[in-house]
């Protein structure tokens, strides 16, 4: 699963990564990405790929309890054809999610995960806009697979990684054709280590929750 995750780089770091890209939205690093947060997403319009924001917890279009978000911040990759509340999005609302890490617990102990290149990536997502009469709300969820090799000691599912060169692909081509972009990024590309329970907290959202278990200083 994924239920905590960051997106520090530049917004001029993030413009380049996706270019070329509208971006729509005041944006600030965040070191602790928690569900029901308002953050970076990418989706494809008539006029190119537009970065908005969104709240992470996905409300279908027809639900009719706006807490049904709360659930929905994961979908598994292997049923999103099937399930009610995941099966238009896959059709016609997939986003792409940017991001630079992400977090997760082995029992109590969090451990934060990143590309060996400490670069920016994409995880693949759904969106849906929900709207109860005032004003239209737009939400995301973040598609997970089996865990590869690398982070299966730390947990059985990790989120979709896209590789950039699959952008393009995962927004536009037909929902069926797209089975070979759910699967575990390559073992050799991530690196994790144990991290401060601080991150527990979403109020604590600075660089230093991310400092290595033991270590007093750290280069973010």
């Amino acid at each position: 699963m994924c239920g905590r995750y960051t997106l520090t780089k530049s917004s001029k770091t993030i413009e380049s990564h996706f270019r070329p890209v509208r971006m729509s939205l005041k944006y600030s690093p965040s070191f602790n990405i928690a569900p029901s947060q308002i953050s970076m997403v990418v989706t494809q319009s008539s006029e190119g790929l537009q970065l908005t924001g969104m709240k992470w917890g996905l409300i279908p279009s027809w639900s009719k309890d706006p807490q049904m978000g709360n659930k929905l911040i994961n979908a598994r990759s292997e049923t999103l054809h099937e399930k009610p509340s995941f099966r238009e999005s896959f059709k016609n609302q997939r986003c792409l999610i940017p991001a630079d890490g992400f977090i997760e617990w082995k029992g109590k102990h969090p451990h934060y995960i990143r590309p060996k290149t400490q670069g920016l990536f994409a995880f693949a997502g759904l969106w849906s806009t929900w709207d109860s009469g005032d004003d239209p709300l737009n939400t995301y969820t973040i598609i997970t697979t089996e865990a590869n090799k690398t982070l299966s000691p730390l947990h059985s599912r990790m989120p979709v990684i896209l590789h950039p060169g699959n952008y393009e692909e995962w927004l536009t081509a037909e929902s069926n054709t797209l089975s070979s972009l759910l699967t575990p990024c390559p073992d050799t590309d991530l690196e994790y280590f144990e991290i401060s329970t601080a991150v527990n907290s979403p109020k604590n959202n600075a660089p230093e929750i991310l400092r290595p278990a033991g270590q007093r200083s750290f280069t973010f």
